[in-house]
């Protein structure tokens, strides 16, 4: 059985490639330094000349085989190169830190919880892996000679579809932090500015959205909201509202959920006005 595999353009990947597919055809009996698969000089190909055993089975593991290393070096080398690619032309990403935090985020993703209505049924990189292998080697059962990247780009389409579609998602999360980073921001300037109106305000959180508020004599600073009625961010809004009108000296916080985002935020909009409390008054 003879297989012939090309990707022309980057040398560099094509050896990484060939020392994948060598690692997995390997058996124990063989030597560490054994060439299944050899690089043909400087031409973009990489050819493997094998026998197989016996019956139509045997030539359907080697195609198998062979198809898995394909789909991890596409999701180990292809993809990151895909992602860089479309991050620099669609978003302008430039700077190679950034682009990799991109890129991470994406994958991320990727190898999340299955959506409903994804084309490719399962979860993780696991189920990536197993939806390339099949197509390689469905592939490699009827031709013996695989052109790589021309393989990716017009016979997985629904593939790379889901990778940028995925990009898209990080990118638009990335550029929501940024916009609530930017929004933070501007309200800490807002509080550093803002001259004190009353010596402090007690936020009492009981837990979720139930909140009230007190002057620092422990009365009520104004009208309580019922809890839990909102969605977490108007919440988080009408309360943020709240403490910027009454632009208190001294912000103490008494929560049993000091991690919660709502409390979060309070810490960072208000800065060293802010104390802690991890306990419930209400």
């Amino acid at each position: 059985m003879e297989f012939l595999v090309e990707r022309r353009h980057d040398p560099g990947s094509l050896e990484r490639l060939a020392a994948m597919l060598n690692r997995a055809v390997m058996g124990p009996e063989q030597a560490v330094d054994a060439m299944q698969w050899e690089l043909s000089g400087d031409d973009g190909f990489i050819r493997c000349h094998f026998p197989l055993g016996p019956g139509p089975a045997a030539k359907k593991r080697s195609c198998e085989q062979v198809g898995r290393v394909l789909a991890d070096f596409t999701l180990t080398e292809h993809e990151p190169q895909l992602l860089r690619r479309f991050f620099t032309t669609k978003f302008g990403i430039e700077d190679a830190v950034e682009s990799d935090a991109l890129i991470a985020e994406t994958v991320a993703l990727l190898d999340g919880v299955q959506q409903i209505g994804d084309h490719w049924p399962g979860k993780g990189r696991e189920r990536r892996l197993r939806k390339l292998t099949a197509r390689f080697a469905a592939y490699l059962e009827e031709h013996d000679r695989l052109h790589l990247d021309g393989f990716i780009r017009f016979r997985l389409g629904e593939y790379r579809a889901e990778v940028l579609e995925a990009a898209e998602t990080a990118m638009e999360e990335r550029l929501a932090e940024r916009q609530y980073e930017d929004f933070m921001a501007l309200l800490k300037s807002m509080v550093e500015w803002q001259e004190t109106r009353i010596p402090a305000v007690h936020v009492l959180h009981g837990g979720g959205h139930a909140f009230r508020l007190l002057d620092e004599d422990m009365r009520p600073l104004e009208q309580d909201r019922p809890g839990g009625q909102d969605a977490a961010e108007e919440e988080e809004s009408v309360l943020v509202s709240r403490l910027l009108a009454a632009s208190p000296g001294q912000l103490y916080i008494h929560t049993p959920e000091p991690e919660s985002q709502v409390i979060r935020t309070l810490i960072c909009i208000f800065g060293d006005r802010a104390e802690l409390y991890p306990h419930n008054l209400l």
